[in-house]
């Protein structure tokens, strides 16, 4: 099914506060317990970055490929390690999920996911993030 797709992520520590926003058009398919998003993503440059999003009861999983690479893991009050890869360098990641909040369908609203996380890159000082996806029908 075609969806629209938006991706909010907010960004704060002591010092700053950042917001990113990602609308996008995509794919939705409900695999009874597991829903999948696809879509793409586009750089400053114009390049397609594929996002393939998979939430389920437990979990809420984040691939990139592209110009950038990366396969993020999210689950509730737990710690997980990733790399992500950017035509820059290498980063390791670390994800320490605080939360992750489903929201039932309501009118043409398919879904929408909030992950609260704390993420530290290369062993630096983490930063707290919220992550707001939801998605629709179009």
């Amino acid at each position: 099914m075609n969806v629209k797709v938006t991706l909010k992520t907010e960004i704060t520590d002591q010092s700053f506060r950042e917001q990113m926003d990602v609308v996008e058009k995509g794919e939705f398919y409900d695999n009874d317990d597991t829903h999948v998003l696809i879509f793409n993503e586009h750089d400053e440059d114009g390049n397609a970055i594929r996002n393939m999003i998979t939430i389920s009861q437990d979990k809420v999983v984040v691939k990139r490929k592209g110009k950038v690479k990366m396969n993020q893991i999210f689950r509730e009050d737990r710690i997980t390690e990733s790399t992500y890869y950017h035509p820059y360098g290498t980063m390791r990641m670390e994800t320490e999920t605080k939360d992750i909040e489903f929201s039932e369908p309501v009118k043409g609203l398919l879904g929408q996911v909030d992950i609260s996380y704390l993420l530290s890159i290369n062993e630096q000082e983490p930063q707290s993030h919220r992550l707001t996806l939801t998605y629709e029908r179009e």
